[in-house]
Order: structure tokens, then C-alpha cells, then sequence
């Protein structure tokens, strides 16, 4: 009599669990790798400027007081640049990034200076709300110079006249775009006076009395197209009267 073992079924690996459990490592692993990577940044060693309009990459490196050594080898402490940033007077939003590759982003957007203002022997660049951007520095360009005893705070341009002023001639620009490319500087004297120094289409000065309004400006207007389309060479336009009066 021969006595035969029973049979034993060979277990095998169910696939429907391993398949999971292998793509639940391999994520894993994966996340693991990307958290590593997240954490090991190359150091920082060069600055990126977005956005800078008149201001310099070296401007902004000044007022950061970032040391001259700083750019040979790892740059530190920019975390707290955005909030330094912000406290210039020409910036109106500053971001700091970095990224994987050693790169610092510095992006910004500037205030924009709409007129020069010229008080005493100071000269400023103001914005739409008539804040000081610059004293003595002026870095736009091709802007018009309003010049006149106005009063100034610590960062404003203060008063009435100077309200009345800016408030006509950026409706006069608005309407007469070309003026903007002729009208050098508009005075308002001790007297109450107002007088416009043209650079286009020849130097000249323009007597407007002591009323600067819209009418003023349309007659300032007709009278340059004329002066253009006659060829004349003048030196003083005088408009207190009805008729512009050429010398």
C-alpha cells in the first residue's frame, strides 16, 4: 500500500493588492524626493529686476544697502526686502521671490510722476495725488514744470492754486494732446500771473493773465496752430486780451 501525500494548492500573489501598494511606495517616494528638492535650493547668488520704469537695478541695490560683497557670493536677509521696498517713495507694490536656480525676483511697480514742480530753489517730481516721488532728482522724463510758491508738507504738494492748476491742465491735455510736446513750464507768479515758456514750435513765452481755464487753453491752442501753419518765428504770445496779440 503506497500512501500519497494530498495535493497542496501553490498560493500565489494576488495582484489586485500588490499593484496598489507598489504605486502607494512609489508615490511616496516621489513626495519624499520633491520635499527634498524643495528644501535644497541653490544659493542665492543673482538678482532679477521686473518691472522697473525710470528707477535702475542699482538704485534699488543702494536703498537696500546690500553690500558689493553680497553679489559675489550668497545673498541673506532678503525676506525682509519687500517691506523696506515698499517704504520708497517712487514704489507703489514690491514682490521678492526665489527660485530653484539661485535667482532672486525682485518685481515692482513704480509710482509715476505726472509733473515737476519747481518751489524756491527746490525742484520735485508729484504723482496724480500730488505726492513727492523726488527732491532734487529728477529721473522722468519730458514732463511739464509747474513752478510757483505752493506750499509742501513732508510728502505733498499742498493748496487750492496748485489743485486748480493740475486739475485744468490735465483736462487741457487730455483735450490737446499735442500741447503736451510744446509747453515746457507754466508759472504762477507773486502777482497772481500766469505765463506758459514754450519749447515748440520755437522758444517762446505765453502772457495768459491771471486766469488759467479751459478758454485760455483753446486760444493758447488756435493760436499755435496758426503760428505752425504760417511759419511764424515769435518770441511772446500775449492772450489777456480777446485777440492773441504776437511779438
Amino acid at each position: 500500500m503506497v500512501d500519497t501525500m494530498p495535493e497542496t494548492n501553490e498560493k500565489r500573489p494576488n495582484l489586485r493588492y500588490i499593484v496598489p501598494w507598489v504605486l502607494l511606495v512609489s508615490v511616496l517616494i516621489g513626495i519624499g524626493a520633491l520635499v527634498q528638492w524643495i528644501k535644497s535650493p541653490k544659493p542665492i547668488q543673482k538678482l532679477v529686476f521686473e518691472g522697473l520704469y525710470v528707477l535702475k537695478p542699482i538704485d534699488i541695490i543702494e536703498f537696500l544697502e546690500i553690500p558689493s560683497e553680497s553679489l559675489q557670493s550668497e545673498i541673506t536677509g532678503w525676506k525682509e526686502w519687500e517691506k523696506k521696498l515698499l517704504s520708497h517713495p517712487r514704489i507703489k507694490k514690491a514682490r521678492v521671490n526665489r527660485d530653484r536656480e539661485g535667482f532672486l525676483v525682485i518685481t515692482l511697480q513704480e509710482k509715476v510722476a505726472e509733473f515737476i514742480v519747481h518751489v524756491g530753489d527746490m525742484v520735485y517730481e508729484v504723482d496724480e495725488d500730488k505726492t513727492i516721488l523726488s527732491r532734487n532728482k529728477v529721473l522722468a522724463e519730458n514732463l511739464i514744470i509747474l513752478s510757483g510758491n505752493f506750499p509742501i508738507t513732508s510728502d505733498t504738494i499742498q493748496g487750492t492754486q496748485f489743485d486748480d492748476l493740475t486739475k485744468v491742465l490735465r483736462f487741457a491735455l487730455k483735450s490737446y494732446p499735442a500741447l503736451n510736446s510744446r509747453i515746457s513750464e507754466i508759472t504762477l507768479e507773486q502777482d497772481g500771473e500766469f505765463k506758459i515758456f514754450l519749447k515748440s514750435p520755437s522758444r517762446s513765452k505765453v502772457f495768459l493773465g491771471n486766469k488759467l481755464d479751459l478758454y485760455q487753453i483753446r486760444k493758447l491752442y488756435a493760436a499755435l496752430a496758426y503760428i505752425e501753419t504760417e511759419n511764424i518765428n515769435v518770441t511772446n504770445i500775449d492772450l489777456r486780451g480777446e485777440d492773441a496779440v504776437y511779438h
